[in-house]
């Protein structure tokens, strides 16, 4: 590459440094904003320096959302942009100098130099519609954390103002329940409240699952509980339990998105994958041509073992990297952990680990890395999963 540009990103500026196939510095300590103005600024200053498209490279860090506007823009005009992993550059720009030197400048200058050296780990982008879904995926998994946070936060509170309440229901915040806690909130309430109120709430939250003799059941538990009556307390387990209704049905209608937007993908097709965790799989992995083999994915994900040798020593656990995508690896977690249970070869090879004295945790991680390979042939030849045992 005759041109090799490598831009530093921010929130609100980039600065981009160019330097030409022989190691001549073009460019240096180019600042430009992230707007209409400064994209504009940078073709200028690129065409100023002779780099053209067609004989021209971009280098960025993958950093999220901060350099999306800027990639179409650049390919847009014809330019080939390449991403690289922060780790790696920085691990790089250390080696350029003994100096502790960590500025914009120096970052881009380092870019250029990452594309003129021809490093073979860098990688095109994702497209934007991977980049959405991806998005949408962590936008689902946020939600989820939201909820569980709130439950943890409402269970601290029912110890307090109903303990008994706890196991009552089938689910402590199924819609009944949450229905009861919403309107009476504690132990003391629900005891003075009429027994007629209370059937009228469980009976129409269940469906009618519920009846006359559970309300009964229910108001006998509170007349003899110890739990103690706080109206703060009362006040905060109300808000918390709307807010769990809230955004469980936020997460209903990503769901159904996500549904939509997979339609037709055979990573469903492999079991412990679902909806939720193909299209975070999905999201996170992009592309799979951008894969050569499956244990590129398991690299990509930080699920790959460390190594630790030096000379005679030779380390003795190896611990994963964790140098991946961690919502990659969570999302390949949960699907392993369902798929030993329900697919017959990962089942046996799961408890072939834990025969050889492996715990949960790493026969788990090595069904992960079984489960990459499922994905990878799956994703590249675009067709169902068909279990070993049907097969």
């Amino acid at each position: 590459m005759l041109y090799n540009i490598g831009i530093d990103l921010a929130k609100n500026k980039h600065s981009a440094a160019v330097i030409r196939e022989g190691g001549e510095r073009l460019l240096l300590r180019f600042e430009f904003k992230n707007d209409e103005e400064g994209f504009a600024s940078l073709l200028a200053k690129l065409a100023e320096v002779g780099a053209a498209c067609g004989e021209s490279g971009v280098c960025l860090e993958a950093t999220g959302h901060y350099g999306r506007n800027l990639i179409a823009f650049l390919e847009a005009h014809g330019y080939e942009v390449f991403e690289v992993n922060p780790l790696l550059t920085s691990n790089w720009r250390k080696a350029m100098s003994v100096r502790k030197v960590k500025n914009d400048a120096v970052d881009a200058e380092a870019l250029a130099l990452w594309l003129l050296a021809g490093n073979p780990t860098r990688r095109r982008r994702s497209k934007s519609e991977t980049d959405d879904l991806r998005s949408l995926a962590r936008s689902r998994t946020s939600l989820s954390h939201i909820v569980g946070d709130c439950k943890r936060r409402a269970h601290a509170i029912v110890d307090v103002v109903f303990p008994e309440f706890h196991g009552f229901f089938s689910d402590d915040f199924g819609k009944a329940a949450c229905a009861v806690l919403k309107r009476w909130g504690s132990a003391a309430n629900v005891a003075h409240a009429r027994v007629d109120s209370v059937e009228k709430a469980m009976r129409e939250a269940s469906g009618k699952r519920l009846g006359r003799a559970d309300a009964e059941r229910l108001k006998a538990l509170a007349k003899s509980s110890v739990g103690q009556p706080s109206a703060p307390l009362e006040f905060q387990l109300r808000q918390l339990v709307a807010q769990i209704e809230f955004t469980q049905g936020q997460m209903a209608e990503l769901d159904a998105e996500l549904e939509r937007l997979i339609a037709g993908s055979p990573i469903t097709t492999i079991p412990g994958i679902g909806t939720v965790c193909g299209a975070g799989i999905l999201g996170e992995i992009g592309d799979v041509s951008r894969f050569t083999s499956a244990a590129q994915i398991v690299a990509f994900a930080g699920c790959d073992p460390s190594v630790f040798e030096s000379g005679e020593l030779e380390g003795t656990r190896a611990h994963l990297s964790k140098r991946g995508s961690p919502h990659l690896r969570w999302y390949l977690w949960l699907a392993a952990d369902r798929a030993r249970m329900s697919d017959p070869a990962l089942r046996e090879y799961y408890l072939k680990k834990r025969a050889e004295g492996k715990c949960h945790k790493v026969a788990v991680s090595a069904v992960v890395r079984k489960l990459c390979a499922v994905i990878f042939a799956v994703l590249r030849d675009g067709r169902p999963y068909v279990c070993p045992a049907t097969a």
